[in-house]
């Protein structure tokens, strides 16, 4: 069976979580605890140099689209920077501990009773109800503009309306085609429930559904929403240029406190050599989509602090472990597994980090990223450095390794990794594709025409969220079929642990990937930002914007 390259990596299971309810405003949850403002009011401003393509949080793709987004629509509830839930829209994260979450006798069913806060309101005062969850569960799995990730939403068999204010999601075993399902579900049991939550911003029925789904894309509502749940409502802007957002005066209703800014500005700018500019004159508070190489004119900004966390972007090399469809023939390891297995010993990580991110990346040698707790990269199983040169020596493999053209670290990488493959005696060359080319559906990575692909992709922090995308490498192996499918049947937390750590150590043994490290995430925030907490999640840094004050000066 084709195994699909790994979108996600575990860190919460359902049974044995604390139950999670909402905090006040100054207690912890999940690490944090929010500052009191010392004073109210003020406009922040925001800048980035790539413009959201959209403000439909159920469609947004790109970190801007969903950071935006996420400014103006509420989740049922959030992940705080260490991935623990954190209550939004309900009351209380429903988990196995707490009798939110029942699996069924039968063992492949499971139910998730969800029960939002009350007296919650939409910005134009209706209420906020069960009826705008069933409507928004429905919106992801339409089949004519099906949402960005339906991942988990394709086990809900059903919707059961118990009241205004309560919900319950039925999972089980449902048929091809039920939300995009590519066969027939036998197992409904989704054990990776925590990523539900940020994923479920909730969509205002009474506003939309009279409007089909697929006209969306081209309806005015998603470029200028006029009915929000999110701290900030939308107040005005010009395109491609600037959002204005002011407060939403009904966030408050049903919760502890509403925000405590005034409003947030966001600026978008040609490019990051503009954003930058706009940084160093004042023009903009903070900026996202850096680079730890920009530090340098970074540092000379006033009352501004550069800030750089490990994100969950992983980069890997994608090795194509079947016929190159580009030159018809197949990499070297194909009928040498040995070399593969060289290829990764002899690898200098931190030189790669060095070249690429100036150190501030987290090396990652297992499959699981290095930020999630009980998850350690396993014990080194590859050849020694010496063996591997060896291999390598004798072999003399000869290969390319693919990237996008347009990604300055990635070049470097990839002039590091010709560099130092070829030093140890590989006959390695550089290929590159435009982004879009290189991520088409028709693209290389999906029909496997290269050798090495350099990658990296998103993760997101439970490996139940994994898709299957055949041919990303072409890894085939029914040992980790059958690890998989352990890990995901399953809602007992020890259970699952063993199973993705067997699914690990084959992964890496079989070489499906070959994970380097974790793309820092940097910005530049003014010193006057409290409370701002980066957030490793995509697109999730306004996670808790409702708490963000300003200070005086």
């Amino acid at each position: 069976m084709k195994r699909a390259l790994l979108l996600a990596a575990l860190s919460v299971a359902c049974q044995g979580a604390p139950s999670t309810t909402l905090p006040a405003a100054s207690a912890p949850s999940g690490g944090y605890l929010a500052e009191p403002p010392a004073s109210r009011g003020g406009t922040l401003v925001l800048a980035d140099w790539e413009v959201p393509d959209t403000l439909d949080p159920v469609h947004a793709t790109t970190a801007n689209d969903l950071r935006v987004s996420s400014l103006l629509f509420a989740p049922l509830w959030t992940l705080s920077p260490d991935l623990a839930p954190r209550p939004d829209l309900l009351r209380t994260v429903p988990t196995v501990a707490n009798g939110g979450v029942k699996a069924g006798a039968d063992g492949v069913s499971m139910t998730v009773d969800l029960k939002l806060a009350p007296g919650l309101r939409w910005s134009d005062g209706m209420a906020i109800t069960a009826d705008d969850l069933i409507f928004t569960v429905n919106a992801i799995c339409s089949p004519l503009l099906p949402g960005r990730n339906r991942t988990g939403f394709d086990h809900i068999a059903s919707q059961e309306r118990r009241s205004d204010t309560e919900v319950v999601w039925h999972f089980g075993p449902r048929p091809r085609g039920a939300c995009g399902l590519g066969s027939d579900l036998a197992n409904g049991i989704y054990p990776a429930l925590a990523l539900l939550g940020p994923r479920a911003r909730l969509l205002p029925a009474h506003r939309l559904a009279s409007i089909p789904p697929e006209s969306w894309p081209w309806d005015p509502y998603f470029q200028q929403p006029d009915v929000v749940s999110g701290p900030f409502a939308l107040r005005g802007g010009v395109a491609g240029r600037l959002l204005e957002l002011a407060t939403n005066p009904q966030y408050a209703a049903g919760r502890l406190h509403g925000p405590w800014l005034d409003g947030v500005t966001y600026r978008f700018y040609n490019g990051k050599a503009a954003t930058i500019a706009g940084l160093q004159v004042g023009e903009t508070d903070v900026g996202f989509h850096l680079l730890p190489r920009d530090g340098g004119e970074l540092s000379r900004i006033p009352l501004s602090v550069t800030v750089s966390s490990p994100s969950l972007q992983g980069e890997f090399l994608s090795a194509n472990h079947a016929t190159n469809t580009a030159t018809g023939r197949a990499p070297p390891w194909v009928a040498n597994p040995a070399i593969l297995a060289a290829l990764a010993a002899v690898l200098n990580r931190k030189a790669l980090n060095d070249a690429a991110f100036a150190g501030s990346a987290v090396i990652s040698l297992g499959l699981f990223p290095a930020l999630l707790p009980g998850y350690p990269p396993p014990a080194p199983a590859g050849p020694s450095l010496a063996a591997a040169r060896s291999t390598l020596a004798s072999a003399k493999p000869a290969f390319s390794i693919l990237t996008v053209c347009d990604s300055e670290p990635r070049q470097v990488e990839q002039a590091e990794l010709v560099r130092q493959w070829n030093a140890a005696g590989a006959n390695v060359s550089a290929a590159c594709a435009p982004r879009s080319q290189f991520f088409a559906a028709d693209g290389p990575n999906a029909r496997a025409g290269f050798d090495m692909s350099l990658y990296s992709n998103g993760w997101e922090p439970d490996p139940s969220s994994w898709a299957d995308l055949p041919n990303w490498g072409r890894c085939q192996d029914s040992r980790l079929d059958l690890d998989f499918a352990a890990g995901a049947a399953t809602l007992d937390p020890a259970k699952r642990r063993t199973a993705y750590l067997d699914a690990g150590t084959e992964w890496l043994k079989y070489g499906c990937t070959i994970p380097l490290y974790l793309w820092p995430s940097t910005l530049q925030r003014t010193s006057r930002l409290h409370n701002f907490q980066p957030n490793p999640t995509l697109g999730m840094d306004t996670w808790n914007a409702s708490d963000w004050w300003l200070s005086g000066g």
